[in-house]
C-alpha cells in the first residue's frame, strides 16, 4: 500500500514553493539560532522562543501567534545592502540609492489582490531565503511544503540511485544559472552579505531517498508524479537553464511545481476511492489495475458547453470530501490490522475478508459529509491550480482554473499552456507533436477536447502545420 501524502495547505503565493525548497536544502543554522534582540536581523525565532515569518513586504502585516519581519531592507540596513551591491561589482553613475530601489522593486513576486503583502521573486537561493512558510502563510505551524514537493517527486522518480531530491535539483540549477549570469550572482552575494543577517551555506550533498523520504510501493508511470520527475528533471537541467531568462524559469517552475501539488492530491483522491470500490469489488485487483483504473481526476471539458457544465468545482468538492473518508478508513485500519508493512495483495486481501469494514467503506463511498481535512485539501488544491486575482504590476498568467463569478472552470492562460506544450520537448528549441502533449496531459490527468487543445496552442504560437492534422501538428517550444 502506498503511504498518504504529507498532508497539505493552502499555498498564499506561487513563490512560496521555491522558498519552501529554499529553507530546506540551504544551511540556515545561523538563522535558526540566532537570539539577537535587534528588530532588523531576520532571524526567525525572538529571544522568548515565538517565531518570527519572514516575508519580503509585510505591508504593515501582523499576527498574534508568530512575530512578522520585513526582508525588505530599511535605514542601517539599506545602506548595508547599497555597499554590499558596490562589493558585489554593481556600479552605476550617480545615486547608489538608486540602483539599490531599482533592484529591490525588480524583486517584487506575485501581489494578490486585496493584500497588501509581497513575497520576492526566488531568482537566486539568497532570495529566496527572504521569506518563510510562516511568513506568507501567517500562521505558527504552515505545512512543510517542501517534504511534500520530495514527496510527489520521489513516486516519481522511483528508486534510481542517481536521482537527486527536487530541492537538490533546484539548487543545482540556481547555481548554474548564476554561473551563466553574472548580475544575480552578484546580487545573491550582495543580499547574502546584507540582508540575510549571516552568510548562508549550500549543505553536503544529502542522499536522496533521506531527502524524500519513505516511497509509496507501486509503480506510478502516467501519473502526476511521472509527469513531475520527468519535467522537474528537464527543467532543471543545464540546457533549459541556460536558454530560459532568469525569471522566466522561476515562473516556469513555480508553475510546475504548482500543477505537480495540485493534480498529484487530486490523483490521490482519486486512487483512494479506486481502491475502495476494488476493495468491495470481487476478481483480481493488482497495483496497476487499480492504478489504471483511476479516471481523469479533472474535468476539461468543451469550451462549447454552458458555464454551468463547465463548473468542476461541485465534483471536484465531492471528490474531495469523499476521499478524506476513505483515507481515513484505510489509515485507522492498517494500524489496528499492524498492516503498515504488508504487501498490497496482502492488505486488499485482508480488507475484503473484513464484513465490518466493508460496509464502512461503502458508507462513505456514498455519504456526502463534509470533514475539515477534506476543506484544507480542497483550499490547497484549487489555489494550486487556480489563476490568483492580482495586482496588474505583478499579475499571475500561469494558473490552469480560473473563477468565473460563483463558477470555477479548467481556463488555462496562454503561458499556463506555454509551459506545458513547451517542456513536452525535450529541449529547448526543440519540437514534439499534440499525440506527446495529450499523453503528458493524461499522465496529469486531464483528457481535453483536441479542437480546444490545439486552439490555446495557436493562440500561445506554438502550433506547427495545419490543425487538421489533429495529433500530428508540431508543436515548437517558446524557447
Amino acid at each position: 500500500m502506498p503511504a498518504s501524502l504529507p498532508r497539505p495547505q493552502y499555498v498564499p503565493v506561487p513563490e512560496a514553493f521555491i522558498s519552501a525548497l529554499a529553507w530546506k536544502i540551504l544551511d540556515v543554522d545561523a538563522l535558526e539560532n540566532e537570539t539577537g534582540s535587534h528588530s532588523d536581523v531576520p532571524m526567525v525565532r525572538e529571544p522568548n522562543g515565538k517565531p518570527i515569518g519572514l516575508l519580503y513586504r509585510t505591508g504593515g502585516g501582523s499576527s498574534r501567534v508568530i512575530t512578522i519581519k520585513q526582508t525588505l531592507p530599511s535605514g542601517e540596513r539599506l545602506s548595508e545592502f547599497k555597499k554590499a551591491l558596490s562589493l558585489s561589482g554593481l556600479h552605476i553613475h550617480g545615486s547608489e540609492a538608486l540602483l539599490a530601489e531599482a533592484i529591490l522593486n525588480s524583486l517584487d513576486g506575485v501581489r494578490v489582490e486585496k493584500s497588501a503583502s509581497q513575497p520576492a521573486s526566488p531568482l537566486t537561493p539568497s532570495i529566496a531565503l527572504l521569506q518563510n512558510m510562516r511568513g506568507v502563510s501567517g500562521v505558527k505551524g504552515p505545512p512543510d511544503v517542501a517534504a511534500i514537493v520530495e514527496s510527489l517527486y520521489a513516486r516519481g522518480a522511483g528508486s534510481q540511485p542517481e536521482s537527486l531530491s527536487a530541492s537538490r535539483l533546484w539548487l543545482k540549477a540556481a547555481n548554474r544559472r548564476m554561473d551563466v549570469d553574472p548580475l544575480l550572482r552578484a546580487l545573491d552575494t550582495a543580499v547574502d552579505r546584507s540582508l540575510l543577517g549571516s552568510r548562508r551555506k549550500d549543505t553536503a550533498q544529502i542522499d536522496a531517498e533521506q531527502e524524500s523520504g519513505a516511497l509509496g510501493s507501486g509503480d506510478y508511470t502516467g501519473t502526476p508524479f511521472d509527469w513531475f520527475a520527468v519535467v522537474w528533471n528537464r527543467l532543471t537541467s543545464d540546457a533549459w537553464v541556460q536558454a530560459l531568462p532568469a525569471r522566466v524559469w522561476v515562473d516556469w517552475a513555480t508553475t510546475v511545481l504548482r500543477l505537480a501539488t495540485g493534480m498529484s492530491f487530486l490523483w490521490e483522491c482519486a486512487w483512494n476511492e479506486e481502491f475502495a470500490r476494488g476493495v468491495l469489488r470481487e476478481g483480481t485487483a493488482t497495483w496497476s489495475s487499480i492504478r489504471d483504473g483511476v479516471p481523469a481526476v479533472l474535468p476539461w471539458r468543451s469550451s462549447r458547453a454552458g458555464k454551468v457544465a463547465l463548473d468542476v468545482a461541485p465534483q471536484l468538492i465531492s471528490k474531495v470530501h469523499r476521499s478524506e473518508r476513505i483515507r481515513v478508513l484505510l489509515g485507522d485500519w492498517q494500524k489496528d490490522h499492524d498492516a503498515l508493512d504488508s504487501t498490497f495483495e496482502s492488505t486488499l486481501s485482508d480488507m475484503r475478508a473484513d464484513a465490518a469494514f466493508r460496509l464502512q467503506l461503502t458508507d462513505a463511498l456514498g455519504s456526502e459529509r463534509q470533514t475539515n481535512s477534506g476543506k484544507n485539501l480542497w483550499e490547497a488544491i484549487k489555489y494550486a491550480l487556480k489563476t490568483r486575482e492580482t495586482s496588474a504590476a505583478q499579475a499571475d498568467y500561469y494558473g490552469l482554473l480560473r473563477t468565473n463569478g460563483r463558477y470555477l472552470s479548467v481556463e488555462p492562460g496562454t503561458e499556463w499552456i506555454a509551459v506545458v506544450a513547451s517542456l513536452a520537448c525535450e529541449n529547448p528549441g526543440g519540437f514534439t507533436d499534440v499525440g506527446r502533449l495529450m499523453s503528458d496531459l493524461r499522465s496529469l490527468g486531464m483528457r481535453p477536447d483536441l479542437p480546444d487543445l490545439i486552439g490555446l496552442l495557436e493562440r500561445a504560437g506554438l502550433a506547427r502545420g495545419s490543425a487538421d492534422a489533429d495529433q500530428g501538428v508540431v508543436i515548437e517550444s517558446a524557447f
